[in-house]
């Protein structure tokens, strides 16, 4: 409970830091968990859904966790999102989750088919939301099919990219791309490794965030620089693509969750709010067409009024 305190002011300060309304949940978030099988692939994928107070029809937005992640990755993120109104649902993407750790071939997680998988999981649970009426005591008849928005970080934000659109240098069929996916966001975008860039991202049309930061880059796992994860939002078609990079972000920041083994794991406050901020003010315009919002991520200036030196928003 005194998380959900802390995350409540966050919030509201975010928001209000950058001059939006600070509308919040206004009763407690119902929280479920179950495992949905793909009998096409006899594939079990484990969901958590976050779902917000009251009766209405709610936007969507899935989250899908980087390489070793969890049901618990950007639990910050989707805490947020369900108290700004939102039904958010984590999936846990095998194969390349928390059970790969202490195994040999680690970074092998991070291959083509195992993106594919992940792409696959997430059409799949979009499916499986215009079928199933609930989950333990979530109603899943509040999903608003029209608004279905995708989150992810890291290997999560490629699979995003993949959902969103990404030509990939092979053959894949079925296509992964979603054409039910109203907006997307990638926190810590990735430019393909093989292949052209500028084909890779030609047909990502609908509304695209890219989150990232200065100090964004794990040359361990994945030989992508800090300045390379802009490149998505640079290469896309124009057209509601919004780039945000703060200044000292790193890649474990932008998992939005707390990592006691690691320094600098956790967002600090001006990372954790201007993500939420800007994220809350990006979900609002394309999935509700709020005025306000759609206004304030094109009022350069004023996002900008809320920016440390060294952060930058871009819009194109």
């Amino acid at each position: 409970m005194m998380f959900v305190r802390i995350l409540r002011l966050a919030l509201a300060a975010g928001l209000a830091l950058f001059g939006m309304g600070a509308a919040l949940a206004t009763g407690p978030i119902t929280l479920c968990e179950g495992v949905w099988v793909d009998p096409g692939r006899e594939r079990p994928i484990p969901i958590r859904i976050r779902m917000p107070a009251g009766a209405e029809k709610v936007g969507v937005i899935l989250y899908s966790h980087g390489l070793g992640g969890s049901l618990d990755a950007g639990t910050i993120w989707a805490n947020a999102w369900a108290e700004a109104g939102y039904a958010v649902i984590n999936l846990q993407h095998r194969g390349s989750d928390s059970a790969i750790f202490g195994k040999p071939g680690f970074r092998a997680a991070l291959g083509s088919q195992q993106l594919i998988a992940r792409a696959r999981d997430m059409r799949f649970v979009i499916r499986e939301l215009g079928i199933r009426r609930e989950e333990g005591i979530c109603d899943l008849r509040r999903i608003d099919q029209r608004r279905i928005g995708i989150a992810g970080h890291s290997f999560g934000a490629q699979t995003v990219q993949a959902v969103s659109g990404q030509i990939f240098p092979f053959p894949i069929e079925p296509p992964l791309v979603d054409l039910k996916v109203r907006a997307a966001l990638a926190l810590s975008p990735s430019p393909p490794l093989v292949g052209s860039p500028e084909v890779a991202f030609s047909r990502i049309h609908i509304p695209f965030l890219s989150i990232t930061g200065t100090e964004d880059a794990v040359p361990t796992v994945i030989p992508i620089t800090a300045e390379q994860r802009q490149e998505p939002f640079r290469l896309m078609p124009a057209g509601d693509k919004f780039l945000l990079v703060l200044k000292g972000g790193t890649h474990e920041m932008f998992a939005g969750q707390t990592f006691a083994s690691m320094l600098n794991g956790e967002p600090p406050a001006h990372v954790r709010n201007t993500v939420i901020a800007t994220s809350i003010a990006f979900w609002r315009a394309t999935l509700d067409n709020d005025v306000q919002a759609i206004e304030w991520l094109h009022g350069i200036d004023g996002l900008r009024a809320g920016l440390k030196e060294g952060d930058f928003f871009e819009s194109r």
